[in-house]
C-alpha cells in the first residue's frame, strides 16, 4: 500500500508532537522530583494593589511627620523637664530648675541672660509684621487697579524674593557702610563728620534691622494677598464702580470681606508667631546681643553651647501662653465676616 506524501507529512508531525511532549514531561518529571511541585503565581487583587500605592505614597509624610514632629516636639516636651549632671559624669536627671532659671532670667538679667530685653526686641519685630498686613492690603489694591508704573513697582517689589536672602543682606550691608554709597553721600553731601557703623553700635542696630525687615518683608505679604484679591470677580468691582463707590469704601466694604478669610489667617498666624518673631540677625548682628530676640537666643544657646534643656522650658512656656491666645483670636476674627465662596 502506498503512502502518498500527505500521509507521511502528517505522521512526520505526529512522532514530532510525541517527541516534544515526552521532553516537556522529562522536564517536568525531573522539576518535581529536584525542585518539589511548584506552587501556582499568586497574584493580588486590585483592591490590594490601591492599597500598597497609596501606602507608598503617604509612607514617606508619615515618616517625616513622626520624625520631624512628633519625636522632635515629644523630646523637647521631656527634655523642658530635665537637666544634666556633668560633675556626675552627665548623667541627666529630672528636674523643674529650668522653669526656676527662667524666671530669674527675666527678673534678674545678666550678661547673655537678658530675656526681658530680648522680650521688648521679639515685640518690636512682632509689631511690625502686623502692621505690614494693612500696607501690603493697600499696596495689592494699588497694583490691581493697575495704575501707572504699576509693572515697575512690581519688578522692584518682587526683586528681593528672587535674589537669594545672603546676596541681598551683603549687598545692603555694603550700601550702608560708611565707606559704602550711603557714606560717601553723607558725607560729601550733607558733611557729616562721622557716619556710624550701623550694625555694630546699640543705638542704630535694632534700628536698622528693623528697617530691613520692613523694606524687604512687605513683598511676602503682598504675594498672598494678590492671590486673595485676583480671586473675586471682576464684575463685583464694575457694579460697586457703577454704584459710584470712592477707593477707601471699595477697600473696606468690598475687598476686605471678601479677603477675608486670608486676611483671617494672617492674623492668627501672626498671633501663634509672637514669641518666634525675629529679623535678620545671623545676617547682621550674630554675636550683638543688643539685637538679641527670643527665637534667636534659643537658636544662639544650641549653636554655640549646646544647650537644649533651658531653650526646651522657654520653648514650652510660650507655647502654653500662645496656644490659648490664638484659639481666642482664631475665636474673634472669624466671627467678624463670615467666609466667602
Amino acid at each position: 500500500m502506498k503512502i502518498n506524501k500527505e500521509q507521511r507529512e502528517e505522521r512526520r508531525d505526529a512522532r514530532s508532537s510525541r517527541r516534544k511532549l515526552n521532553l516537556y514531561e522529562g522536564r517536568r518529571v525531573i522539576s518535581q522530583t529536584l525542585f518539589g511541585k511548584r506552587k501556582s503565581r499568586r497574584t493580588f487583587t486590585a483592591k490590594t494593589r490601591h492599597l500598597f500605592f497609596i501606602l507608598g505614597v503617604l509612607s514617606l509624610p508619615i515618616v517625616k511627620f513622626l520624625v520631624f514632629w512628633l519625636y522632635v516636639n515629644t523630646n523637647s516636651i521631656l527634655m523642658a523637664f530635665k537637666n544634666i549632671d556633668f560633675a556626675a559624669g552627665g548623667v541627666e536627671y529630672w528636674t523643674l530648675d529650668n522653669f526656676k532659671q527662667i524666671y530669674q532670667m527675666f527678673t534678674e538679667p545678666g550678661a547673655g541672660t537678658n530675656l526681658a530685653h530680648y522680650g521688648m526686641n521679639t515685640l518690636k519685630y512682632w509689631l511690625l509684621s502686623v502692621a505690614l498686613i494693612p500696607q501690603s492690603i493697600f499696596l495689592t489694591y494699588l497694583f490691581q487697579k493697575k495704575l501707572k508704573g504699576h509693572k515697575i513697582f512690581r519688578v522692584l517689589l518682587y526683586l528681593p524674593s528672587i535674589i537669594g536672602g545672603v546676596v541681598i543682606a551683603g549687598i545692603f550691608e555694603s550700601f550702608v557702610a560708611p565707606n559704602g554709597v550711603l557714606g560717601y553721600v553723607l558725607k560729601e553731601v550733607f558733611d557729616v563728620a562721622r557716619v556710624p557703623n550701623w550694625f555694630h553700635e546699640a543705638e542704630y542696630a535694632n534700628k536698622m534691622l528693623l528697617f530691613y525687615t520692613y523694606f524687604f518683608g512687605i513683598s511676602g505679604q503682598y504675594l498672598l494677598y494678590s492671590g486673595a484679591m485676583a480671586r473675586i470677580p471682576q464684575e463685583v468691582h464694575e457694579a460697586a464702580a457703577m454704584d459710584g463707590i470712592t477707593m477707601w469704601k471699595e477697600i473696606w466694604y468690598l475687598d476686605i470681606p471678601l479677603m477675608w478669610p486670608t486676611i483671617s489667617m494672617t492674623i492668627v498666624g501672626s498671633f501663634a508667631g509672637i514669641f518666634g518673631a525675629s529679623g535678620p540677625i545671623l545676617l547682621f548682628t550674630p554675636n550683638f546681643e543688643h539685637t538679641f530676640t527670643f527665637g534667636y537666643w534659643i537658636f544662639d544657646q544650641v549653636r554655640v553651647y549646646g544647650s537644649y534643656y533651658l531653650p526646651s522650658a522657654l520653648g514650652l512656656l510660650f507655647t502654653l501662653i500662645a496656644f490659648p491666645v490664638c484659639l481666642l483670636v482664631k475665636n474673634i476674627v472669624t466671627r467678624i465676616y463670615a467666609d466667602v465662596e
